[in-house]
């Protein structure tokens, strides 16, 4: 990993934005709609988004997840997969294992300390003239991956396209 932990960080007041997945050497970024993830954020505190991909880790190093959002009570690492529906399952454990090996890259930074963990599988699909996004994400069918990731990564895994700040 680069210690470039704060170059990679930038804070979000809005209610509602999306997540966007960059090119090969670029990193997630911010759009305000049409993204492969959204964020609700129902609190009146700003939600923090950090670029792992690309930023904080060197993007020749494509083992780690693309970003992460985060409040004072939660941080959810996210991994975005912009496929084709019938490559789901096999895009579904390549993300769970990008995510499994970024939880224990980050498991002794202070940023976590105190936080409930989430970690995020988002498969969408791009379609229309728009550029927007259908998701594909289905609920995982493996569920020892979902007691895997509790008990040996302290963390919640979800196969969604939405995390809602309460």
């Amino acid at each position: 990993m680069i210690n470039n932990f704060n170059h990679c960080l930038e804070s979000i007041n809005k209610k509602n934005f999306f997540i966007q997945d960059g090119n090969d050497k670029q990193p997630a970024f911010i759009v305000e709609k049409h993204g492969e993830f959204e964020v609700i954020n129902n609190t009146k505190h700003p939600i923090n988004f950090l670029k792992i991909d690309s930023c904080v880790a060197n993007s020749t190093d494509n083992s780690r997840c693309d970003c992460a959002i985060y409040n004072n009570t939660t941080f959810c690492f996210i991994e975005l997969k912009c496929i084709k529906p019938k490559n789901l399952q096999k895009n579904r454990r390549k993300a769970e294992k990008q995510l499994e090996v970024t939880i224990q890259a980050f498991r002794n930074k202070e940023v976590l300390k105190t936080k409930i963990l989430e970690a995020y599988v988002c498969c969408n699909c791009k379609i229309g003239t728009d550029s927007s996004f259908e998701p594909i994400t289905k609920k995982p069918n493996n569920k020892e991956r979902i007691v895997y990731f509790m008990y040996e990564l302290n963390t919640k895994l979800y196969c969604d396209t939405k995390k809602e700040f309460n």
